[in-house]
């Protein structure tokens, strides 16, 4: 006897587990600690900013409550009227929207993930493209492919182009090869600051980005989770502007087409909450269909309670933030040093937790050579390829005890690209680093 056969959705969910997951059950079950575990695996991959962590565990236990009935019940799926008044006043206190934002056009979700899938499902029907620029979030593939059916579809740029219009270019083709094949493309998926690469992006490549999703009747989701973790506002770099806050977003999209993305995890330290939020405050069909699909991402009563009144403390949040700036800041100041130092190739950002780099060749021939895969004579020959990038990658956290995704998770055109998250405390920072180094070294 045998049991029926799974769906064909499933089965593809099944097929396509993320590479990175490999790596992360090895750094769950092992990781570092200086007193504990020395020898585990450094998290130096995982955007989670850790350089915040006291402060938010002071803060979250002295406002912590005992259960209250209301708790022990269903609450509202899509946030508490309270909830959502308090993500508003984060919005008009931080992000310069136009008008005042109303809760009303505000979604509570389990997550971002859960706003991306949800998104999908409105937008798009089984099959239908999402047009991305690559390299980009390496769990998109999952949130808006596995139970919805999108088929993201990452737009492959030379790395100089990433932060200009001629982009635009390499989109055009894309949704033409789309259609070619009798296909449709539905959704434009931004994020901005950008991950990987830690940059807002500038004024005039969003609107070219608008304008060509306009053209071609694109949704246009702008993911905005690391708008307050810029921390560079020097004159020389892009600043963060939200589309909230242009006075002129119809002139290049109807704005009805535009939703953007927010949460918890990146610029609040707090991925464990599993809470995000959609905001549309021009589509109100955007916002019901959401609130239809919210009980599938039900968050607890409590939870949405505790994170009402830590979100109401506007003194104490915009303090953080800042403290979270400046504190990134310095990270980031330690790990561009060191790059700089051992001459590795990385991009300078500017926002977010972490820097897109370019190991050294080095670390390939030493991998190859100990895997006695290549003599000395051949190591002057050996360049990156995507299957030397995995072997170099599964050294590193086998061997080497650091982990970094690779850039193949994030659809990187390129090979030989990782990672690096450096929003963790500055002890584990230098002993990752340290370890990269040995890694490198010849």
């Amino acid at each position: 006897m045998t049991a029926p056969e799974l769906s064909t959705g499933a089965q593809a969910a099944i097929s396509k587990v993320p590479l990175v997951f490999r790596a992360i059950q090895k750094l769950m079950d092992d990781p570092y600690c200086k007193k504990t575990n020395p020898s585990g695996i450094i998290n130096a991959g995982i955007a989670a900013n850790i350089t915040i962590q006291s402060l938010l565990l002071e803060r979250l236990n002295s406002i912590s409550e005992e259960f209250i009935a209301s708790d022990l019940e269903y609450n509202t799926p899509y946030g508490s009227a309270a909830l959502r008044t308090e993500i508003a006043n984060i919005f008009d206190r931080h992000f310069a929207p136009v008008t005042a934002v109303s809760p009303e056009d505000i979604v509570v979700t389990n997550g971002c993930t859960g706003a991306i899938e949800m998104l999908t499902f409105a937008i798009c029907n089984p099959g239908d493209h999402v047009l991305i620029p690559a390299p980009c979030y390496l769990a998109l593939e999952g949130d808006m492919g596995s139970r919805a059916q999108g088929v993201v579809t990452p737009v492959q740029l030379p790395l100089e182009d990433s932060m200009d219009v001629r982009q635009i270019e390499y989109f055009e083709k894309a949704i033409a090869d789309i259609k070619a094949e009798g296909k449709e493309a539905k959704m434009m998926f931004l994020m901005s600051p950008h991950n990987p690469l830690g940059a807002s992006y500038p004024k005039k490549v969003l609107q070219a980005f608008l304008k060509f999703a306009s053209k071609h009747n694109l949704y246009a989701v702008v993911d905005e989770i690391y708008a307050l973790s810029v921390f560079d506002r020097s004159e020389a770099v892009a600043p963060f502007e939200s589309v909230l806050s242009w006075t002129d977003l119809d002139a290049y999209i109807d704005p009805a087409s535009v939703i953007v993305l927010h949460g918890l995890s990146k610029d609040f330290g707090l991925n464990g909450f599993r809470m995000g939020w959609a905001l549309s405050p021009w589509n109100k069909n955007i916002i019901n269909v959401l609130r239809c699909y919210s009980p599938f991402g039900y968050r607890p009563a409590y939870t949405d309670r505790i994170i009402t009144k830590f979100l109401a403390d506007r003194e104490y949040i915009d303090s953080m933030l800042q403290i979270s700036q400046r504190m990134l800041a310095n990270n980031y100041q330690i790990i561009t040093e060191f790059l700089n130092q051992h001459a590795i190739r990385y991009i300078p950002c500017t926002a977010g937790h972490f820097v897109w780099l370019q190991l050294p060749i080095s670390a390939c021939t030493k991998m190859l050579r100990a895997r006695g895969e290549i003599s000395a004579a051949e190591a002057n020959s050996v360049k990156w390829t995507k299957e030397n990038e995995v072997m170099v990658w599964d050294d590193l956290v086998d061997k080497y005890r650091v982990y970094i995704p690779t850039g193949q998770s994030f659809f990187s055109a390129e090979p030989g690209w990782f990672r690096l998250t450096f929003s963790i405390g500055k002890g584990e920072l230098q002993v990752g680093l340290d370890r990269l180094l040995e890694a490198c070294s010849s």
